[in-house]
């Protein structure tokens, strides 16, 4: 089956056959940032919600997902401001800073709410599903070399996001040896950043063409549960993977398909 469904991921998930996707590879929106249709997911008052948000989401997988199959989960974090997520300032201006301005954040309990404060959401997300019983074999960190300028003068620049590596079982899918030929056997990845179509955040392709070469077998199927501008059913195609993706927003999800359709198939590294 190779299909992005303009549905929410929840819905499509739930249309899976149990033990038919081999890997799972996705990038959540971020809390309190863009705005992108319709959607809910990122646009909760307080990060706990988010948190158990993401969580539910990447555990209902857990069915869909082969008993060698991996789960890889790309997050970044935020800081809690008082206009928003949105600090920036002058030519540092985000041209999405209308997204934030109707967002309603809950109220600073001088605790894990405080302005200037970095929430740490990625890790609250990896923990609480550890607790679910996922196996993180990996956390790594994507570091960008060309990170966004930001306008705030007294932290260091934010130049990484997140790469959590979980599987459900000890005995899962993984190439070792491929990876080693890519140079994408070590915890740390540094690539740019580069847009993907017309969507304001895409996945980064140079990231993730290696872990589905991989961690996905050839002919296995990916799975992205918010397809955006169509990287991860792009790169599945170019690499002889079936796919499968959820996209909310009609726009995007015509994007995709667009995107898609002028994508050849390149092939695969014979082993």
């Amino acid at each position: 089956m190779n299909k992005i469904f303009l549905e929410k991921c929840e819905d499509t998930i739930q249309r899976l056959p149990e033990s038919s996707v081999d890997l799972v590879l996705t990038s959540p929106p971020y809390f309190g940032c863009r705005v992108y249709g319709e959607e809910t997911l990122g646009r909760e008052e307080h990060p706990a919600t988010f948190v158990d948000n993401i969580v539910e989401i990447m555990d209902s997988t857990k069915r869909i997902l082969k008993d060698t199959g991996s789960l890889y989960l790309n997050m970044g974090d935020v800081y809690f401001g008082t206009k928003g997520f949105s600090r920036n300032a002058g030519k540092y201006k985000r041209k999405t800073d209308h997204h934030y301005k109707d967002h309603k954040i809950t109220k600073p309990d001088k605790k894990w709410i405080q302005h200037k404060q970095l929430l740490m959401i990625p890790p609250r997300v990896a923990i609480a599903l550890q607790e679910q019983g996922w196996v993180l074999r990996n956390n790594i960190i994507w570091e960008k070399a060309n990170p966004l300028p930001a306008f705030s003068k007294d932290r260091r620049l934010p130049c990484y996001e997140y790469v959590f590596h979980f599987v459900r079982n000890k005995k899962y899918y993984f190439d070792y040896p491929l990876a080693k030929e890519l140079s994408h056997h070590r915890d740390v990845i540094k690539t740019t950043v580069k847009p993907f179509g017309e969507h304001p955040a895409s996945f980064n392709e140079e990231l993730i063409s290696p872990l589905i070469e991989t961690t996905c077998p050839i002919g296995g199927i990916v799975y992205d549960p918010f397809m955006g501008s169509g990287t991860t059913a792009c790169i599945a195609k170019k690499l002889n993977r079936n796919f499968i993706g959820s996209e909310i927003n009609a726009e995007y999800h015509k994007l995709s398909l667009n995107n898609l359709a002028q994508t050849p198939i390149e092939g695969t590294r014979e082993k």
